[in-house]
């Protein structure tokens, strides 16, 4: 995907998904680690951002993990976009989270302690740095 492209299209994507993650809980979700993952690498891949909620997707003890409204925000949002529905969830250590694969390599990850990322777009940035994709 061309670096410009990317950086537009995936724009949209956060906008879109933020929108119907608040749609579940309103939750203010802050944006980091926006930019080329690998400088220089063969492979160039851009991650638009890792967002980070004000709170947990479920506070309250013995709450249980319901991804069930979760999925039924996102999973028209990320259809939309071209990318598959959540998958079943995953966990390492204390982190759960579900995962959907998207267009150019991408893959959005949403965490049960309040972080989305967005990652792994494959572009076509020559050279393979922030500055090629106007960052």
């Amino acid at each position: 995907m061309p670096a410009q492209e990317a950086v537009a299209q995936y724009e949209v994507v956060a906008v879109d998904v933020l929108e119907a993650l608040t749609s579940v809980r309103p939750l203010a979700w802050e944006r980091g680690a926006q930019g080329i993952i690998e400088p220089g690498a063969q492979d160039c891949r851009y991650r638009p951002g890792i967002w980070t909620a004000d709170d947990v997707l479920y506070p309250e003890p013995g709450q249980g993990r319901d991804w069930g409204p979760w999925r039924e925000a996102l999973d028209p949002v990320l259809k939309e976009h071209g990318f598959t529905t959540l998958g079943r969830e995953q966990s390492s250590g204390a982190a759960y989270w579900l995962e959907s694969k998207g267009p150019s390599g991408s893959r959005l990850q949403l965490y049960i302690d309040g972080e989305l990322r967005i990652t792994d777009v494959r572009v076509d940035a020559e050279p393979c740095e922030d500055a090629t994709l106007g960052l």
